[in-house]
């Protein structure tokens, strides 16, 4: 077991791609969390994964991360961790802790036994060598997993717009609509969005 402690902020990000009788974990660490070197930034953090049930535990990993990037927290290398099962996830929970062997202290998650519908899609932005799932890019890269089938789906990239405190308008300012071809395994798509286009702010795609 990883040590037992607590501190702050969790380093990391939880995305699920869940379905019937399979689920498949990402953890997407945060460049921002890592310690700066005389070159460039890194981390090293142990990963404990389980799914358990209150008599015992059905599944363990183990794993050790050495992750790194430029001092403006572009990954170097990749800077996330997936893990799949098949086991009867919705009878079971599921904990993961997470070890920061530099600077010796730890995270702890642990959650219900079967993700939210919502989580059959998991989706993030690629940047480089590394993913981060709130940064916007000019390609990104869309996991799911759907009975097979052919689907027809829309994408649309909104710009948030200041219109009173503590509250963001979103306008859409790009679609794309696409065939999604299930193969009922985990499929990819890839959106491409004009990015060297767009001024900075706040985006949300829906």
């Amino acid at each position: 077991m990883l040590p037992n402690m607590t501190c702050g902020q969790n380093p990391f990000e939880i995305r699920w791609l869940a379905a019937e009788g399979f689920c498949q974990l990402w953890l997407f660490f945060s460049p921002a969390a890592y310690i700066q070197g005389e070159v460039n930034c890194y981390a090293r953090y142990e990963v404990e994964v389980i799914f358990r049930d209150s008599l015992q535990i059905y599944h363990r990993i183990v794993r050790t991360l050495s992750l790194s990037s430029t001092p403006d927290e572009i990954p170097l290398c990749p800077n996330h961790f997936s893990w799949e099962t098949h086991l009867s996830t919705s009878t079971l929970t599921w904990e993961i802790l997470v070890w920061d062997t530099e600077r010796r202290i730890s995270f702890y998650r642990k959650g219900p036994p079967s993700p939210n519908p919502e989580s059959r899609i998991v989706s993030f932005f690629l940047t480089g060598n590394g993913a981060d799932p709130a940064l916007l890019t000019s390609r990104q890269s869309c996991l799911y997993r759907f009975p097979p089938g052919l689907y027809l789906g829309q994408a649309a990239l909104y710009k948030g717009e200041a219109s009173l405190p503590e509250l963001t308008r979103y306008l859409s300012i790009e679609e794309r609509r696409f065939t999604l071809e299930a193969t009922g395994k985990i499929d990819t798509l890839y959106l491409s969005w004009r990015t060297e286009e767009l001024p900075s702010g706040r985006y949300l795609l829906g």
